[in-house]
């Protein structure tokens, strides 16, 4: 009786040992704290007025490429780190338009990143994705910008990310 005493502690001790250990996302900057510039702040907020949502379109929309050549590249870094997912999106896909050449650090950063946000794919079909998914698709094979993965890249880095 002993022995399965001891037998039992063992699996479970094992069985909780290879429980699988989840990462999460965890943001470094609060919004408010970001806008404290006078600069940033009025080019942020001129921008959400006409885009309160995250769309397909976004890059179409001039106020986005004013937003865009309003903001340092060192400040859309910080939008990346922020407590709000939709600016966190925002924010990676300014720095894509931007040409950022570290972009694909900035999606690995982002790869435990699990918080929904509401996106407009076209002009009436609203869902949720996550930040990470978001992100993900904006360096897809179809997006057409610099540092897009080619088709096996992107496999590769889907599953990665979706394995979590």
């Amino acid at each position: 009786m002993k022995c399965f005493k001891v037998f039992c502690v063992l699996i479970l001790f094992a069985f909780i040992n290879c429980k699988k250990k989840t990462e999460n996302f965890v943001p470094t900057t609060k919004l408010d704290v970001i806008l404290k510039k006078d600069d940033l702040s009025k080019a942020y907020y001129d921008f959400r007025i006409e885009n309160p949502y995250l769309s397909y379109l976004l890059k179409d929309r001039a106020s986005f490429e004013k937003f865009i050549n309003n903001i340092r590249t060192e400040d859309m870094l910080l939008l990346t780190e922020c407590e709000n997912p939709m600016v966190r999106c925002f924010a990676f896909k300014a720095l894509i338009q931007q040409n950022y050449p570290k972009i694909r650090e900035i999606l690995s950063r982002h790869k435990f990143d699990n918080q929904d946000v509401e996106y407009f794919s076209g002009r009436c079909i609203k869902m949720k994705i996550s930040v990470k998914d978001y992100m993900l698709q904006q360096l897809s094979p179809y997006s057409e910008n610099k540092y897009s993965f080619n088709k096996a890249q992107y496999k590769h880095i889907q599953n990665e990310f979706w394995k979590n």
